[in-house]
């Protein structure tokens, strides 16, 4: 239940006035097209929700109950999600129509209205709406007066850089999923749930208010509102970098050479992409003039057309490309800051987005792109820096 207190925060947006402009008033009924914004409105911020019947003029925006999460209407003519550290997780992709407003239509819907007719909708009409508003994990919604979702948006941050905060009721995602995540409580307790299940939580309960930081000096620490430190990383010497909620169900802090300093679970590596132990090309070998690169960029696995390339743990698919001069058909998987791309395929077995493990197939190996005969080339990045492969991927 809300408090009188709360109650009108959510009833009354923060309204904040621009130099000189007065506060002007516009009711925009259902379907309404084509009004023209007040000449001197303020800005509005609404805080959690705003009510059906709302128009977010270009400067508008709703921000998350906790803060941490703003959709705006920016004067390009894009509705923009950005999550902590300005990160955008979610648009419109209606920029290029400057002046454009969002409509919350008392029907249910969500609109983008050019000057020139509507850019974008979303939801289907029937519905009789309340609010829309962005909970504390940077998802969103359209909630009916029945109590069901006629438009939901399940965006999500999976990252935050050095020098954010964690404040109370936010929540980071691995995925849309949301079985794998870490929350910032009400009561001052930092949770890592892995399927409906606590597995890592700092001992710190008892403090409401409390807050974490991802520190510039590479430490992560929870503090109380009064700003005592309750529990450390103990990793200042990492330097500034980030911290990630894994696909793999692994909560961790990389440092400012995006090297793991801290990890809420044991590390169990990857795996080399497929069954065998033969090499051939090496990184780093020098493969002549003409070459370009000069330098082999990866390593590369001698195997039959046709062989199975794997996952090398648990992670996301973030590229499929078929046909490339260069690599031919090739798979990019990313596994925290470490991306391992397989090269050369055959035939791709995977999509882009898709969550895979050491057991998913995402390919059969080949001789496409500018290979000189069958077999799997393997490049290593962790963060944007090329490694040699059979530093970080062991054999099966």
């Amino acid at each position: 239940m809300l408090t009188t207190t709360q109650a009108r925060s959510r009833r009354h947006p923060v309204r904040a006035r621009l130099a000189a402009a007065a506060v002007a008033l516009v009711t925009v009924a259902a379907g309404l097209v084509g009004v023209a914004a007040p000449a001197s409105a303020a800005t509005v911020v609404w805080k959690g929700t705003a009510p059906a019947g709302t128009t977010l003029w270009p400067g508008d925006s709703i921000t998350s109950d906790n803060g941490q999460f703003q959709l705006v209407m920016q004067g390009d003519g894009n509705l923009v999600e950005y999550g902590i550290g300005r990160r955008v997780i979610w648009s419109s992709n209606t920029s290029g129509k400057p002046g454009a407003s969002a409509q919350i239509r008392a029907n249910g819907t969500l609109a983008i209205w050019a000057a020139n007719g509507r850019a974008a909708l979303w939801g289907g009409p029937g519905h009789v709406g309340k609010n829309f508003g962005i909970r504390g994990d940077g998802s969103m919604r359209f909630l009916t007066t029945k109590g069901v979702n006629s438009v939901e948006f399940k965006n999500f941050q999976d990252r935050v850089p050095a020098g954010s905060v964690l404040l109370p009721g936010t929540l980071l995602k691995s995925d849309a999923s949301g079985t794998k995540s870490l929350s910032m409580r009400a009561d001052g307790v930092l949770a890592q749930v892995v399927d409906g299940k606590t597995v890592w939580a700092t001992k710190t309960g008892g403090n409401p208010g409390a807050y974490a930081a991802v520190q510039t000096d590479g430490n992560f620490v929870v503090y109380t509102k009064a700003n005592k430190p309750l529990w450390a990383s103990h990793t200042t010497k990492g330097g500034p970098g980030q911290l990630l909620v894994q696909v793999d169900g692994n909560v961790v802090l990389y440092g400012k050479s995006d090297t793991r300093v801290w990890s809420s679970r044991p590390v169990t590596g990857l795996s080399w992409p497929v069954v065998g132990t033969r090499i051939s090309g090496k990184y780093g070998d020098d493969r002549g003039a003409g070459h370009v690169p000069r330098y082999h960029q990866g390593t590369d696995a001698p195997v039959a057309i046709g062989t199975p390339v794997y996952g090398s743990g648990t992670g996301t698919v973030t590229t499929v490309a078929p046909n490339n001069a260069s690599y031919g058909n090739y798979v990019v998987v990313t596994y925290g800051m470490t991306s391992v791309l397989t090269a050369h395929l055959s035939a791709i077995s995977v999509k882009k987005g898709q969550i895979v493990n050491v057991r998913t197939l995402i390919g059969k190996s080949g001789n496409t792109g500018q290979s000189t005969g069958p077999h799997v080339h393997v490049e290593v990045r962790q963060g944007s820096k090329l490694v040699d492969p059979m530093t970080v991927l062991k054999f099966r």
